[in-house]
Order: structure tokens, then sequence, then C-alpha cells
């Protein structure tokens, strides 16, 4: 198993301009389809509250957004539905042999993928026709995932408390600062658990689905 880190630029996108623009920077918590020509993401986008309300009045006329529902859930932080056309990136995404396990943007507009698939030739794949499909990519780090990487009983007990919570829900439904206080372990750790535990579970996915063909 490979996880691949990629930085993209890609052409004519909101997720990518309004960064740019204003500063602020932008996660991706879910995704979902749209109709049949759309894609439904759901966002935090963080940074001065006056830079925010710049984003908000943007979002108005920005050609690529369809419809967005956004709402401060503390100062300096939106969250909530942005409705786009589909994008070529995402659409090559959805394609390959890649499972993205995140997506992130920076102020200068480009966009970090953390992806994990079988082996360096499906990252190699993915790269080639991310640049057909006119984006800029870079391969930042590509790392190898072996079965050291294991979930110890405590760590799988509170991911199994997460899940119950719904917190991998989208919206989520219980935040990490609430299951923090449950388990009593910090907010830092706890993410660390989290992500370590959505590797693992793709990881046994995709080695499952090997074994199958």
């Amino acid at each position: 198993m490979i996880e691949a880190e990629l930085l993209l630029r890609v052409p004519q996108r909101w997720i990518t301009e309004i960064p740019r623009r204003y500063g602020v920077s932008i996660r991706i918590l879910g995704r979902k389809p749209s109709g049949k020509t759309g894609v439904r993401d759901l966002v935090e986008i963080s940074g001065s509250q006056h830079d925010l309300e710049e984003v908000l009045k943007a979002l108005e006329s920005e050609p690529w957004i369809r419809s967005f529902d956004l709402d401060f859930v503390e100062s300096g932080k939106l969250v909530g539905e942005v409705v786009t056309p589909k994008c070529l990136a995402c659409a090559t995404l959805a394609g390959s042999n890649c499972h993205l396990i995140s997506a992130n943007t920076h102020s200068d507009g480009t966009i970090s993928w953390r992806v994990m698939t079988r082996d360096r030739d499906e990252v190699k794949k993915l790269v080639t026709r991310l640049r057909k499909a006119k984006c800029e990519v870079e391969l930042s780090k590509l790392t190898p995932i072996d079965d050291r990487e294991v979930l110890t009983g405590r760590q799988e007990e509170i991911i199994m408390m997460a899940f119950e919570r719904g917190y991998f829900e989208t919206p989520r439904m219980v935040k990490l600062k609430d299951l923090s206080r449950l388990t009593g372990v910090s907010q830092a750790t706890l993410s660390e658990i989290l992500r370590k535990g959505q590797k693992r579970i793709v990881v046994d996915f995709l080695r499952a689905r090997r074994k199958s063909v």
C-alpha cells in the first residue's frame, strides 16, 4: 500500500481562487454528487472575520457557484455546503484506483490531496490523468504503508465511540472537542487516532479488494 501527497492547482475553480484572493484556507470535509452534473461539498473556511465576510459577498457572484449555505460556527470559521459543477480533477480522481483521505487548500490557491492506493503505478497514472485534465500537479510525498501501523484496543474503542456518536457523518453530529472530553484524550492526540483509524480501514479495504480480484 502507498500513501501519496499531491499538490494541485486546478484552473478556474472557486476553491483555488478564493484562498488566493482573500488569504483564507478551505478544508473539504465531505463530498457527494448533486444531480447529474454537480457536486455538493461540505467545507470549512477559516480566516479573519473581515476576510470571511468578504468571501460570503464574493460567493454571491462567483460563476462556479450554483448555490451555498454557509454559517459562522465561531469567530473566524465558516462551515456549510457549496454546490458547484463537477470539476475535471474530481472526476479524474473518481475514475482512478486512488482513494482520497483528505483535501486542503492554501492561501496561494493550491490544493493538497492525500490519497491512498495499492502501488506507485496507480499514483503515476493519477498524476498523468490530472495533467491531461489541465491541472498542475506536484507529487510532494510518497510513503509505503505496512502492517506495523496497527491500532491498539484503546484506539479501536475510541474510533468506535466516534462512529457511534456520528463523528464520521456529513455533517458531523459530534465535535472533536466533545469526543476529547468524553475520552479524556487531548484533541491533538484524538485527531491523530481518528486519522490513523481511517487510514487503517482504507488499507484493509484495498487489500481485501486486491485479493478478491
